[in-house]
């Protein structure tokens, strides 16, 4: 392995750039560029390492002077930290490292183990019973059960945001303001208390999305073994077959590569890619000529091409010199001479120096300037008209492929698609490349075009003013590249899987739900019902369901607005920051290696997410982290959330933009407030009061305030908003004892008229009660129960994991989504720390960290 350090390159350089320039030279480990840990802005610098000590010998020799973008490179050996000189800083940390100052960072969310449920004894209170043949119904009041309410406090120790729903049409392309309550909603308190009764009975999941399969973005080396291919209807049949183009290739299962040392005319021709190379975009124009009036190449085109044969590092390709309309010109062109301005070009060249040029008829396929630096679309050819290889479309592949278009279109919104403006407020169609901004160093920022599966839906124009048809469906007459399964005479055995683009989303081999606990799954029927759905009731999830079980608990709050406890912004709204939305697809973050909830270290995004090899399951219910050391009676608490501070705030868009990205609010419920609300319940068993009560007093008889345990609810959790704690309100007990009674309380009450309410359940009866609770959960998940039971009962995963969300991280790391440096972007750009860290070469691969081992994540996730 050889150390490189490359320096003087244009900032504007990217490791891509770097990575393009050193692998001709020999098989890369890893590319890093040194940037200002204050903005992320290019120092002009950085460090490449190489798998041979020989190839990087001789990348220094052909690199260093060599002129990059108008600046000569200085390329030499990187020495070891504090002998470096020049320009190789002797502060900068080495590749692969993590400095004091990048730091780590948490996760706003975690998860909390799920372990299966499904050793658990019927009937058992942790268990699946139908709460009717228990007779927890609420048609009469039972002896043995319990009935009241329970009154509680809700004091705010960080700011709360609860969004006023003010029932006005709100479009996408505006920004979202709200104004806020300043009360507690019944349905907010509510929501937040059953995930909490939820998390700590291990109850079924109450409903669950993620029904279908979600995809993740292809590894860029399988592109080149997908298989160009255009889909046909047999006029005799009906059916669908795909059509599969290999230009002039043998085809291999690890697709076209060049081959090692001196080869002949046939080898590479054998050897090129698939696709003929088509140069649109510019400033590469100017080098393919388009023939006989022909101005603008769209999909579907047939063409003849002009194609000469190249080679570029590992590869060999066609690309197209000049191209004809087919019915444009008469007869078929013959092959010409290469222009003068090709002379630059890896062209290859037979043994006696001449280049490889031929004409062939192909199809265009058009995807648009989808990615940075983008030149070349394709021409879908085949040798002749023998070679073409055409294979039976199954259903499968039909639904995979509505699935895999839904799935990118769900990831988009249609107002980042269809309604997009440049630098001068200029709207801007689907298919067009533009300059939206300018960045603190007045480079432009592009924004790149979309590809056409996403805009061509409902009969919307395309860029020729054409109405299409919906890409959602695989049809007649579809371009897209296939993945084959091909055995080793090079035969075409089967289409496994299809995509409308090149580098392309790719479904995973079964959906979240595939990997839940049959267990944990949504009840469906009323035999079903676990202990969250039989103590806040449950609505059938499906056709043939049983009917719903109403909630045997309400939560009523004071719905009285106090004007007075809002901070309020009404000069100047705080736009928040960009908060981001749920990324399941992301599977090393989501899917545990086993039912533990174990993380998956170390292994590609593809054997990282979901399928159903070994005993994966997902990594729990998530939470989001109180943000410790942010209460507003700490000094770093009152610093924080002061809105008006001039110091940079987590909480506040960086630059106070406001776009759609993110929303601005008029207010907060200041810290330090308390709210007033009852818990009035109907025929609860010992255990339910039980639960209720351990949630309620899970701050009782701790004094030091680190391990003070905090509920969030409302609006910009991640921001750290909404930490509250919840307890008794002890002050409306009589003689200390709960408003609640059995069947006999409530008659003897009703028979004298008496204005109190029976208070029977004294403290003695509570921590009873609380230790019926957790004896059962103990005994349910077969751990020992002694004397010491409650400490027994706060080491089950899954009770262990919510203390500690309730606690937060014990260190001071920040607590915000990925990124790549400790300063903000304004736009967010957290996609990037999933890119550095799925790096095929250099990526860490790091998961989520299990709850119990939250040591935080590095800002620079590369080895």
């Amino acid at each position: 392995m050889i150390n490189i350090y490359v320096g003087n390159f244009p900032y504007a350089a990217t490791e891509s750039d770097l990575e393009e320039l050193f692998e001709q030279y020999g098989a890369l480990i890893s590319v890093t560029i040194i940037c200002d840990r204050n903005d992320g802005s290019s120092k002009g610098y950085g460090f490449v390492k190489m798998e041979n000590q020989e190839d990087g010998e001789r990348a220094i020799t052909a690199l260093d002077g060599q002129n990059m973008m108008g600046r000569p490179l200085k390329v030499n050996p990187a020495r070891p930290r504090g002998q470096r000189t020049g320009g190789q800083s002797t502060s900068q940390h080495q590749p692969g490292t993590t400095s004091d100052s990048d730091g780590k960072f948490h996760n706003p969310y975690t998860f909390v183990p799920t372990p299966p449920r499904d050793k658990i004894g019927a009937g058992n209170f942790a268990g699946d019973f139908n709460p009717l043949k228990k007779e927890l119904n609420h048609a009469t009041l039972q002896n043995d059960l319990w009935t009241g309410y329970i009154p509680i406090k809700i004091t705010t120790v960080t700011p709360l945001v609860l969004l006023k729903d003010d029932c006005r049409e709100r479009k996408p392309a505006d920004h979202q303001e709200y104004d806020v309550h300043s009360r507690i909603p019944e349905s907010s308190l509510r929501g937040m208390l059953r995930s909490a009764y939820e998390t700590i009975t291990n109850s079924r999941y109450s409903s669950f999305r993620n029904k279908e399969r979600l995809a993740y973005r292809m590894d860029t080396r399988e592109a080149v073994k997908l298989i160009p291919t255009i889909i046909k209807k047999d006029k005799k049949t009906g059916e669908l077959n795909a059509c599969l183009f290999t230009g002039t290739t043998f085809p291999k299962h690890d697709g076209p590569q060049k081959p090692r040392g001196k080869i002949g005319v046939k080898a590479a021709k054998n050897n090129a890619m698939y696709a003929a190379m088509l140069t649109l975009y510019k400033p590469y124009t100017e080098k393919t000529i388009l023939e006989g009036g022909y101005k603008k190449p769209k999909t579907g085109d047939q063409v003849y091409a002009e194609i000469v044969l190249c080679e570029k590092h590992r590869y060999l390709y066609w690309k197209a010199i000049r191209i004809w309309l087919r019915n444009s010109i008469t007869p078929k062109p013959s092959p010409s001479t290469v222009p003068k301005a090709w002379n630059n070009e890896p062209l290859f060249k037979d043994p006696s120096g001449k280049h490889i040029v031929k004409v062939v008829e192909g199809t265009v396929f058009i995807s648009n300037e989808n990615i940075d630096k983008k030149k070349d679309e394709r021409i879908f050819f085949i040798q002749n008209s023998k070679s073409l290889k055409s294979m039976e479309i199954k259903e499968d592949h039909i639904k995979d492929w509505k699935v895999l278009i839904n799935n990118y279109r769900d990831a988009h919104p249609d107002d980042d698609i269809f309604n997009r403006k440049d630098i001068r407020n200029k709207s801007k169609k689907p298919w067009e490349a533009f300059i939206k901004g300018k960045d603190k160093r007045n480079r432009n920022i592009y924004d790149y075009a979309w590809s056409p599966h996403l805009y061509h839906k409902n009969n919307e124009s395309d860029r020729w003013g054409r109405k299409t048809d919906d890409a959602i469906e695989l049809k007649d007459g579809t371009m897209a590249y296939a993945r084959c399964d091909i055995d080793n005479t090079g035969q075409i055995t089967a289409v496994k899987d299809l995509f409308p683009v090149m580098i392309s989303r790719e479904l995973y081999e079964c959906s979240p739900k595939d990997l839940l606990d049959e267990s944990l799954r949504p009840a469906e029927k009323l035999d079903d019902l676990s202990p969250a759905d039989r103590l806040f009731g449950w609505t059938p999830q499906g056709p043939g369901s049983d009917g719903g079980y109403k909630s045997r608990i309400r939560v009523v709050c004071d719905d009285t607005e106090r004007p007075d406890i809002l901070e309020s912004f009404e000069d100047d709204l705080l736009p928040l920051s960009i908060l981001g939305e749920p990324k399941p697809e992301q599977g090393r973050f989501y899917v545990a290696a086993d039912d533990k909830g174990t993380p998956q270290e170390g292994i590609t995004k593809q054997k990282a997410g979901y399928d159903t090899e070994g005993n994966k399951q997902l990594r729990g219910r998530k939470h989001f982290w109180h943000h410790k050391g942010l209460e507003n009676d700490t000094i770093k608490g009152k610093n924080h959330w002061n809105p008006y501070s001039k110091q940079d705030r987590e909480y506040i868009r960086k630059g106070k933009t406001q776009d759609t990205q993110n929303r601005s609010i008029k207010g907060w419920i200041k810290p330090e407030e308390m709210f007033e609300a009852s818990l009035y319940v109907q025929n609860l068993e010992p255990k339910e009061v039980g639960a209720l009560l351990w949630l309620l007093t899970l701050n009782k008889n701790i004094n030091d305030k680190k391990d003070k345990r905090y509920f969030r609810l409302g609006y910009g959790k991640p921001l750290g908003f909404g930490s509250v704690k919840i307890e008794i309100d002890t002050e409306r007990l009589e003689n200390g004892c709960l408003p609640l009674g059995n069947s006999d309380n409530w008659k003897e009450y009703y028979a004298t008229l008496d204005d109190t309410p029976p208070a029977k359940l004294d403290e003695g009866k509570q921590n009873k009660f609380i230790d019926q609770f957790t004896e059962s959960i103990l005994k349910a998940y077969q751990q020992p129960i002694d004397s010491t039971g409650g400490e027994e009962f706060d080491r089950l995963p899954f009770i262990q994991g919510f203390l500690k969300v309730l606690q937060g991280p014990d260190d001071q790391y920040p607590i915000h989504y990925p990124r790549t440096y400790p300063v903000r972007d304004p736009d967010g750009k957290n996609f990037e720390w999933f890119v550095d860290n799925d790096h095929y070469r250099y990526g860490m691969k790091l998961a989520l960290p299990d709850v119990m081992d939250e040591e935080g994540l590095p800002y620079k996730p590369k080895t």
